[in-house]
């Protein structure tokens, strides 16, 4: 199933870098790459989305990412946690075939050569990433020219010459100093991987203010009814409950928490438009692609729950939105419904760059999908959160399998093991567990099957 859906893909790829002319022409210049991840930002922490978290939040600079370039409405990450899902934007796989699935587990060197900027480097590409970087930092001297990252979290604030600035601003900052130090006649990739909006939540002084008179509701499935329709033995001490009542402990704590977060994204949004400014600036903007995604989504509460790490919607779907060189005119301002993931993002590079994807990547080069002549890459998608190490408050191992209408979620390392599976379309709340329903029995087995194809693929 995996490998027909690529072979399609590269197949079309090819076909339209024939047509186009594209990158592998040899008059023709090579596209620069420009790749922006924010942390735990969903997709409806956007104004742009069809349905904002709330109206009040108002972020023009990515809003015009997708605006002049394609937005993806159904976008999701394959493994709900930064690190690991960083790991699988660098280099188009699934945590189980990359292997990094937590801080403490370094992304493997051998790995991380078959990742976006390592193959762009062998390809004479200019490769720098900035921010939080957080795989460990073996191996990264050989593919990067620019390595301003730190392998943990990171902080809000840096000291710097001209006094105290967010996290946001310095990135702005170190990116137009890369920016600056470009040639016309090497092509380049930059990675910034933001720390906005993630915890502490500490916002830009700017932002600080924002949103002191706005009311942000209490969402849908924030009730003991929704929490307690889930399994006790998989949730009751499981980190993402602790999340929950950290953020909430009253409604000054959930205010707090809300709002800082959105702050964030403020903060955010202000850096996107600097780095933006300072491509048109310095002229490099007509051929430059540039990608924006978050690296996986977050709970407010839904289900009675906090955090992410699970498969539930708010912890997969996140914003994903290509802008600039590469988009035929007609994509322009386009909304795909598409399944899109963020392993997808590494072949798009390469298959843009006009470079081989190899066969290790497990995603799909989204090319046909941006210039106007693609099908749907796929009807479903696999899920996984395994092999986190021990801890207080454990999250519960979780694999699944999202297609365009249903979900099928499976609790692995409890006893007994926990399956869930929710009508998307008609239930997009996920809070009718249809798992022993009768009348979607053939759906379930289905499902069941598929999970087993995927995960026997990915494991042999």
């Amino acid at each position: 199933m995996i490998r027909t859906n690529k072979t399609v893909s590269l197949i079309l790829s090819v076909l339209l870098l024939f047509q186009l002319g594209a990158c592998t022409s040899k008059d023709a210049k090579r596209p620069n790459f420009l790749v922006l991840v924010s942390d735990d930002q969903r997709w409806d922490q956007l104004s742009y989305a069809d349905d904002p978290l709330i109206t009040e939040l108002k972020t023009p600079n990515m809003d015009k990412l997708a605006q002049e370039g394609v937005y993806f409405r159904n976008a999701f990450v394959t493994s709900p946690i930064c690190a690991v899902s960083r790991a699988s934007i660098m280099t188009g796989r699934y945590a189980s075939t990359h292997g990094m699935n937590h801080f403490n587990t370094p992304i493997e060197p051998d790995v991380l050569s078959k990742s976006y900027p390592a193959i762009l480097h062998d390809n004479g590409y200019r490769t720098a990433v900035l921010g939080k970087w957080g795989m460990g930092i073996a191996g990264t001297e050989n593919i990067f020219d620019v390595f301003n990252a730190w392998y943990n979290q990171g902080a809000y604030f840096h000291d710097t010459d001209s006094g105290r600035i967010h996290n946001s601003e310095w990135l702005a900052l170190r990116s137009r100093e890369f920016l600056e130090s470009c040639t016309p006649d090497q092509p380049f990739c930059l990675t910034v991987l933001f720390k906005s909006p993630h915890h502490p939540y500490q916002p830009d002084e700017r932002d600080k203010n924002l949103f002191e008179d706005v009311v942000i509701p209490k969402r849908t499935t924030d009730t003991p009814e929704a929490y307690q329709a889930m399994a006790p033995h998989v949730m009751d001490s499981s980190l993402n409950k602790w999340c929950y009542y950290d953020e909430r402990k009253d409604e000054i704590t959930k205010d707090d928490f809300e709002k800082n977060f959105l702050r964030c994204v403020i903060s955010l949004d202000r850096s996107v438009g600097k780095i933006m400014q300072s491509l048109k600036d310095l002229n490099l903007d007509k051929n430059t692609l540039t990608i924006y995604l978050s690296d996986n989504g977050y709970m407010w509460g839904e289900h009675g729950l906090g955090g992410k790490w699970l498969l539930y919607e708010e912890s997969i779907r996140v914003p994903i939105m290509i802008h600039g060189q590469g988009i035929s005119k007609k994509m322009k301002g386009a909304k795909l419904n598409h399944l899109t993931l963020n392993i997808d993002i590494a072949p798009t590079i390469l298959d843009l760059a006009g470079i081989p994807i190899p066969e290790v990547m497990n995603g799909l080069s989204l090319l046909p999908q941006i210039k106007g002549n693609g099908t749907p890459l796929r009807s479903d998608f696999f899920m996984e959160h395994v092999g986190i190490i021990e801890v207080k408050t454990p999250i519960p191992d979780s694999r699944g399998v999202r297609s365009e209408d249903w979900k099928y979620i499976r609790y692995i390392n409890v006893k007994p093991e926990v399956e869930e599976m929710y009508n998307i379309r008609l239930d997009p709340l996920e809070s009718n567990n249809l798992i022993n329903d009768p009348n979607h029995a053939d759906i379930r087995d289905q499902l069941r099957k598929t999970y087993d194809s995927y995960l026997y693929d990915l494991q042999k």
